[in-house]
């Protein structure tokens, strides 16, 4: 085991403490398994750069557990906290990690602090701490956004699992935001309500994908409101069904409607009626918890004039195709009539639902970019600017990382949100450290990196749960007519990239199969994977640069440059190691 092969009075720290463990208020907690026998309770710390965790295990006195962290939920490659309890009752504690393989061993450098350790009606409870950048190889570094939670347990006669394989005993995973931004919720005027618009007992056709619309009207609200925080409901039995959800507002005159509709969506655009409902006014994904706005805005509804019909879509994944399942899921919305100093808005940043864009099969880490281009901006945004202050990213399931990069006259400034180990299974509205302005003529570039390794075909963009998306649901304040900025390559460029595919390797394309038939069928050898990466980076663009109503802006869209960033932004990376780093 090269130089981890140490004796265990070398590694294990043994700890003898007090039965008392120190009483500390804790800002969150979460239960890490499906049967609440790990409660895992945390602070943060931003001044010291760490955080202080209470871990409640329900285990028997002659289990052993390990606990920590890995990039994407796997118990390979993890970084891990041991812990058992010796027949003289003496409790071991310390610091490892797993191999590739799931071969657990321990670390050079221990950088996890017991604190105390209890036994509490037959749980056992661990205090300890850890900062965010330890600066050791074997450790995770945290980050502010998704971190996977793992754990593994085993009753072992034999003790604790050292240079042994974990993989095949008891694991999972949580996934959560553990350096939430320090933000203090507003606190909800007297007058505060509530109503909820849900999917009318749906039965869930048998099919991996379905969006299902139904229209319905809102309550009655003669006086202007302001929506000041809404959450997903998910139906009980449902938690594995559903995707994400939107409600859109259909923006009619008075006196006109919309037609009934309830039942499965339309690959693209909406049945004849309904194109008036665009407006979101509230949108979920599986893993969010409350969107919860902040003081100063609120999303407008009611009033003279309002139209009260609305359409919920919601997105269902049934990768087994079961039938007779049923749902009645939706969202919850809580108004006020003290309406606050600005409207908010949603935009959507990144890639049109169009399957010009694909991700070849193989790829660890490919990137696809979408646009919001400077001349957008310049004409829709106000004068004074917007100020975004919560994100929600969006992929399907290749998706790995994604971030939205902000410029300015060619300079990189600093970003509006990044997650480094993003899960397509985890897609929470996430609220800023704080607001970030973005100005008239700034440019938007969302980023999302897939790993497409375990596929053997072009995985297209599409609606469907095996296709992709690249999305940034921003929400800011003041609200602009600016509702959608987007982009993908032009289809002459795609088309001309199939056809030089088609003359100098014979590949099986042509303008009559389409763009996915085309995808699918080349064979992606490097350097055509390299070819394609070429073609997204410098083609021009063709650019959604959209109203709330559907309509673009006026000019011309269809052959718009690729935005450069001439002067990278640089990043002070000096004190990283130190023991303190930022919560942005």
């Amino acid at each position: 085991m090269d130089g981890h092969a140490w004796s265990i009075s070398a590694v294990v720290w043994l700890v003898v403490l007090s039965a008392d463990h120190s009483v500390q208020a804790y800002q969150y907690q979460v239960t890490l398994d499906p049967d609440s026998r790990y409660l895992f309770q945390w602070s943060v710390d931003y001044k010291e750069s760490l955080i202080n965790v209470q871990l409640t295990c329900k285990v028997t006195p002659e289990s052993w557990l390990a606990f920590g962290f890995s990039d994407y939920g796997d118990v390979t490659s993890a970084d891990l906290i041991l812990f058992w309890t010796d027949g003289d009752g003496k409790h071991h504690f310390f610091d490892g990690h797993t191999t590739p393989d799931g071969i657990f061993l321990p670390d050079r450098q221990q950088d996890y602090h017991l604190t105390s350790v209890a036994d509490d009606r037959g749980s056992v409870v661990l205090d300890f701490y850890r900062h965010f950048n330890t600066c050791d190889p074997e450790d995770y570094a945290l980050d502010n956004g998704t971190t996977h939670l793992v754990y593994v347990e085993s009753a072992q006669p034999e003790g604790p699992p050292l240079a042994r394989d974990v993989t095949r005993l008891r694991h999972g995973v949580q996934r959560l935001q553990l350096l939430k931004p320090e933000i203090s919720a507003p606190v909800f005027p007297e007058d505060t309500w509530s109503f909820e618009v849900r999917a009318p007992e749906v039965l869930v056709p048998a099919e991996e994908t379905t969006y299902w619309w139904h229209t319905t009207i809102l309550p009655d609200m003669p006086s202007p409101h302001h929506i000041i925080q809404y959450e997903g409901i998910v139906a009980e039995g449902s938690g594995d069904l559903v995707h994400h959800m939107e409600v859109f507002h259909c923006q009619v005159q008075k006196g006109h409607g919309v037609p009934y509709y309830n039942g499965p969506g339309i690959a693209e655009g909406k049945p004849e009626g309904l194109e008036v409902c665009r407006k979101v006014i509230g949108a979920w994904a599986m893993g969010a918890e409350a969107m919860i706005y902040p003081e100063e805005a609120g999303v407008p509804v009611g009033g003279q004039g309002f139209s009260r019909f609305a359409l919920l879509e919601v997105h269902y994944n049934n990768p087994q195709k079961k039938s007779g399942r049923m749902d009645s899921s939706g969202i919850r919305f809580h108004v006020t009539s003290q309406l606050r100093k600005y409207d908010a808005g949603i935009m959507e940043l990144g890639l049109e639902y169009v399957n010009k864009m694909a991700v070849p099969p193989g790829q660890r880490d490919f990137k696809l970019s979408g646009y919001c281009v400077h001349k957008c901006t310049q004409m829709s945004l106000p004068p004074a600017g917007i100020h975004v202050f919560a994100s929600q990213l969006h992929t399907h399931l290749t998706g790995r990382r994604v971030y939205t990069k902000h410029a300015r006259d060619g300079a990189e400034l600093p970003e509006v949100n990044r997650d480094n180990h993003y899960s397509p299974h985890f897609q929470e509205i996430r609220r800023l450290p704080q607001p970030h302005h973005v100005l008239p003529g700034d440019v938007l570039i969302t980023t999302c990196e897939y790993d497409t390794t375990k596929r053997s075909k072009a995985t297209v963009g599409g609606f469907s749960i095996t296709d992709e998306m690249c999305l940034n649901y921003v929400h800011y304040y003041p609200r602009s007519d600016l509702e959608v900025c987007k982009s993908s390559v032009r289809t002459d460029s795609l088309h001309t990239f199939f056809f030089l595919l088609n003359r100098f390797e014979n590949s099986k394309v042509s303008p009559e199969a389409g763009d996915r038939a085309n995808y699918e069928s080349i064979e992606w050898s490097p350097l055509n994977v390299r070819l394609l990466e070429d073609l997204y980076s410098t083609s021009p663009l063709s650019m959604q640069c959209n109203r709330s109503d559907g309509t673009r802006f006026p000019g011309e869209w269809e052959h718009v440059r690729v935005p450069d960033i001439v002067r990278p932004l640089v990043v002070d990376t000096s004190e990283v190691c130190s023991g303190h780093v930022t919560a942005e």
